[in-house]
This record gives C-alpha cells, sequence and structure tokens, in this order.
C-alpha cells in the first residue's frame, strides 16, 4: 500500500512538472476584417505567439476578408495580430494597425471592422478579464492627457502655476501607482500581471517605488520574464537603477505608544529616539552629496497595535555646522505631513506610502557651513489597539515606519534658498495679537528676490462634536498687511479609501462627497503660494482662518510655512 501510495504521488509529480515546462494548449483563430478592394489583394497578417515556450511567428493570407490560425500555443503569455504591408516583414513601429491578445483553449473569434486594435474579441475569458482590467487606467490615461493639454496652457513663465499643474499632475499618476500596486500585490500569476508591472515601471510618478517594482518582477512566473514584455521591464528597471539615487534616513524603525514611558530598546547606529513617537537622523556629508537636482521624501507606515488616524511629519532641521542639535534653535521646514489610515495589522494593505516631491530644499539641504538633519514624529497610541487588535494584548507597538530621501544623479545646484516661517505651529484661537484666529510672522529678504514662494501645510484637529477636524476652513494669507490670496483647504479622499482596513465613522458611503482638511491613510497637502518678486528688507506675512470654532471645540490647526527665493 505505501509502495502504491509512492508510486501514485511520484506519477502526480511527474505530471505537475510536465504541465509546468510544457502549457501549450491547441487553439483556434478565426477573424474577419473589412480591407477595401483596392488594398485587398496578396495581403497577409501576422500572427506572434508563445509555443514550446519560444516565440512562433506565423502568417495567413486574407481571402474574402477572412483569416485563420490554428496550432498550440502558451494561453499565458499575450500574442500579437499585426497588418503589413505587401511584400514586408512586420514591424509595429513601421505599421502600428496590431492588436494584442490572450488566446484560450479552443476558439477565438475577431472581428475588426476598423483597425486590429478595436476588435471585438469572443471566446477567451482571460482576454475578458484583461480588457475588464484595463478599463480604469484607460480612464486615468485620459486624466492625464487632459492635465497635459492643461499645462500646455500655461502663461510662458509662470513656474508656479506650472508646478500646480504638475502637482495634479503627479497626484493622478501616484494613484495608478496605487491602483495597480495593490493590482501586482494580489494577482503576480495572473498571465497579465506582466503587463500591469510593465505600465508600473512606466508611470513617474512621485510614488514610484523602484524597489517594489523590482520585488513585483522577481516574484513574476519566470516564463513571463523571458517575454518581449519581461525584457522590456528587466530593461527600464536597470536604467532606472542607474539613475535613482535612496538614501535609507529610517529602515524599519519602531515606534511606541506617545503616552508610555519611554522604552529602551535598541536603535540603528545614527538613529536618536527624542521620544518613543519621535526619532532623529543627522545626513552625512557623503549622503547629502549624492542628492542630484530632485528630491523627494518617502514615509512608508507599516501597521502596528495602532488601528485608529494619527498625525505624523518630517521636519528638516538645518543647524550651523558643529553646534549640538537644537531644535528650538534650528531653522525648521516640515517637509511632508501625514494621516495614517483606520488600520487591522492583519488585513491588507498592512503598509501605506506617502511622499512628496522637494525639489525646493535641494539648495538648503546642500549649502555650506550646515548640519542637517531629519526629524520625524508619527504620534500614536495602543490604549484601543490592545483590546480591539489581535496579537497586540499588552503591546505598546504603535507603527513601524521607514524613511527614504529619493533623487537623481544630476548635480546641477540651484540658486534658491529657504527661510523657515513656522514649523507645526499650533494655531488654537488663544493668541489675539494679529487678530482673531490669526498667525503673523516677519522675515527679512537680504536682497530684492526674483521669486517668493510660500509653502504652506495645514490641518485641522479637534474631535468633540463640531470640532475642526471634522471641517475644512478658509484660509486667508495677508502679505505686508494687505490680503494677497484665499485658500479653500478642502481635500479629497476617495484615493486614500483603500488603505482603511477597519470599518470606521469617516470612509462609508460616498467618501469622494465628503471634502476634508486631511484624510486618513493621506498626506496633507502642501500648498504652493506664488508671492512674486519682493525688495530687500522686511517683511510680514500672516496666516487667518476666520471661520475656525477653536474654544467651543477645543481644536487647533497646525500650520507650518517656509518661503523659498531665487
Amino acid at each position: 500500500m505505501k509502495r502504491y501510495l509512492l508510486l501514485l504521488l511520484t506519477g502526480i509529480s511527474s505530471t505537475g512538472l510536465m504541465a509546468q515546462k510544457n502549457a501549450d494548449v491547441p487553439f483556434q483563430l478565426q477573424g474577419t476584417v473589412n480591407l477595401p478592394s483596392y488594398d485587398s489583394a496578396n495581403r497577409a497578417i501576422y500572427f506572434t505567439y508563445q509555443k514550446n515556450g519560444k516565440e512562433a511567428l506565423d502568417s495567413a493570407v486574407i481571402k474574402d476578408n477572412k483569416f485563420s490560425f490554428r496550432s498550440t500555443a502558451d494561453v499565458d503569455i499575450k500574442a500579437l495580430l499585426q497588418f503589413t504591408k505587401p511584400k514586408t516583414s512586420p514591424n509595429v513601429a513601421a505599421d502600428p494597425n496590431s492588436l494584442s491578445l490572450y488566446l484560450s483553449k479552443g476558439l477565438v473569434n475577431i472581428s475588426a471592422k476598423g483597425y486590429l486594435r478595436k476588435s471585438i474579441i469572443s471566446g477567451s475569458v482571460v482576454n475578458n478579464d484583461y480588457m475588464a482590467f484595463k478599463k480604469p487606467y484607460l480612464k486615468l490615461d485620459t486624466s492625464l492627457r487632459l492635465l497635459g493639454w492643461k499645462k500646455k496652457r500655461v502663461k510662458a513663465g509662470d513656474a508656479i502655476r506650472e508646478k500646480i499643474v504638475d502637482a495634479e499632475i503627479d497626484s493622478v499618476k501616484n494613484l495608478k501607482l496605487a491602483q495597480l500596486s495593490e493590482f501586482l500585490s494580489k494577482n503576480i500569476t495572473k498571465p497579465y500581471a506582466a503587463e500591469a508591472l510593465l505600465i508600473y515601471v512606466s508611470t513617474d510618478g512621485s510614488a514610484f517605488n523602484v524597489n517594489k517594482a523590482q520585488q513585483f518582477f522577481d516574484q513574476l512566473p519566470a516564463k513571463q520574464k523571458t517575454t518581449t514584455l519581461g525584457k522590456e521591464i528587466t530593461t527600464a528597471l536597470s536604467k532606472l537603477a542607474e539613475q535613482i539615487v535612496t538614501i535609507n534616513v529610517l529602515k524599519n524603525v519602531d515606534f511606541y505608544d506617545g503616552y508610555a514611558a519611554k522604552v529602551a530598546h535598541p536603535v540603528a547606529k545614527g538613529v536618536t529616539r527624542i521620544s518613543n513617537a519621535e526619532y532623529l537622523r543627522q545626513l552625512s556629508p557623503a549622503e547629502i552629496d549624492k542628492i542630484g537636482k530632485t528630491l523627494k521624501v518617502k514615509v512608508t507606515i507599516k501597521s502596528g497595535c495602532d488601528n485608529y488616524d494619527r498625525i505624523g511629519h518630517v521636519t528638516l532641521v538645518v543647524m550651523p555646522k558643529g553646534e549640538q542639535f537644537n531644535l528650538e534653535k534650528g531653522e525648521q521646514f516640515e517637509l511632508l505631513r501625514i494621516m495614517t489610515p483606520f488600520m487591522y495589522r492583519t488585513r491588507q494593505p498592512d503598509h501605506i506610502p506617502y511622499e512628496a516631491q522637494i525639489d525646493q530644499m535641494v539648495s538648503t539641504i546642500k549649502q555650506a557651513g550646515k548640519d542637517v538633519y531629519l526629524l520625524t514624529e508619527v504620534f500614536g497610541t495602543t490604549g484601543a489597539g490592545q483590546r480591539e487588535v489581535i496579537g497586540c494584548d499588552g503591546s505598546l507597538l504603535t507603527f513601524n515606519v521607514s524613511v527614504d530621501l529619493i533623487s537623481d544623479k544630476t548635480k546641477d545646484l540651484s540658486t534658491q534658498k529657504g527661510i523657515s516661517l513656522l514649523s507645526y505651529y499650533s494655531l488654537d484661537g488663544k493668541d489675539k495679537t494679529a487678530g482673531k484666529n490669526s498667525k503673523q510672522v516677519s522675515f527679512e529678504l537680504p536682497d530684492d528676490t526674483k521669486t517668493t514662494v510660500l509653502y504652506l501645510i495645514s490641518s485641522g484637529h479637534g474631535a468633540a462634536e463640531g470640532g475642526e477636524e471634522y471641517n475644512w476652513r478658509e484660509h486667508i494669507v495677508d502679505l505686508n498687511g494687505k490680503e494677497y490670496t484665499r485658500l479653500e483647504m478642502s481635500q479629497n479622499c476617495a484615493p486614500f479609501e483603500m488603505y482603511n482596513t477597519q470599518p470606521n465613522g469617516i470612509y462609508f458611503g460616498d467618501i469622494g462627497k465628503e471634502r476634508r482638511s486631511w484624510c486618513p491613510g493621506g498626506p496633507v497637502p502642501t500648498r504652493i503660494i506664488n508671492l512674486g518678486p519682493l525688495a530687500k528688507g522686511k517683511h510680514t506675512l500672516k496666516i487667518s482662518i476666520p471661520e475656525a470654532e477653536f474654544e467651543k471645540t477645543d481644536s487647533k490647526y497646525y500650520v507650518s510655512a517656509y518661503l523659498i527665493t531665487q
């Protein structure tokens, strides 16, 4: 009996191995086209597909506007149909009238009334799934084309308007990357996963992660890596790796309950635990030297035992070279503010990426005679999580946090200068020296400026009934005693719903209709305001939130602001 079972298992194993080596199945492809009579003579159609682990090329003469193919193929690998001119070889670049599709065992029909790429395909379940997969990305691509036209209409020389449109484009690209990442995390073995990965690699949003792309590629089925798509991905990843520099500021650092006594757990060399929820890291001269023309900061939050929405931020602190770190004496620039989602640690996605493009800070970071630090705070508590989350009984672990600076290798230092104004200032209505719900700051310019740009981050907090957490309020910016602009501080939370894996009172119904000043699972937007050229000397800037109800609801707005001059 044991010997029989062993032989049976051996037979099953061998059969499985043979199936893996040879996945070809019989197929039949039939199609109709509508070539005009003057262009139908001797026209051929070419078909490229995978057979016996290699690319196969077949052709058929089109007769009475009909053609057919019959053979065996690996239906997990995308096939390609292509017209070509008489007496020429197939060339996608020369004649783009082509159709990509996934075959199926048995009969697949194609009906082309015009261009091949607009054909109606029937008989392939995988191809139906593939077409459904592509739909949301086609919509996003349409949005990107519209934004591209919007950018073309920006007046020449209006750098600030161009940057605002660039931020809109980046937001759509990042939404596309997030959806692709979620798909690949769950469907890496699907036949069209390689195409999804190629789209991911080709989408140059600020949230693109070359390491994640490489991890996805490593997980692809082996046969997908050797296809034309697989080779394209390999080439693209190699080029990206050569161009990108990543500085790991914090790598998988555990954050703990902010209300608990400071833990004594060891931290990585060069990292200082200021508190359970706050860590400091100085950038070395070698790291600063690696930074090129572009720069973005990326924060990755992995769920621990805090399952509620919390606030966090990354702040650049610049000190005179050689002086001991002192937050109050340093120049502070908040680079990125985040809100964690309602996140349950055993559900996917269990980690959230946040990113901000901070090219404007490169000159400030690389200036001579300064020491540069990054301060990362993500405040949380496990009071509820210990009771509500499986495996969290008694745990003080709130989140696991990584912070990266990502740059290119182009060394082209600009003449921009940063001026710190406010960093995480608590505007709560108690200080009335600048008027109701206002804060005024002064700054001095050593020279006339060509441009002066204000970067502003503001988010309302206060969870009591009617509190500012549930509202968004118009902000008024005054420059030198005169109103300069008004800002609508609302944010669309719909793109971040997928990160909120625990039921909550915010993400239910149509979240797209409910505007807030911040979203659980999303970054707090950085507003960019062009103040124009300013004269040398002293100036004042005032930020007001006149409609906020601070004292009644025990609320506040955290406000950060800095200038970039040139």
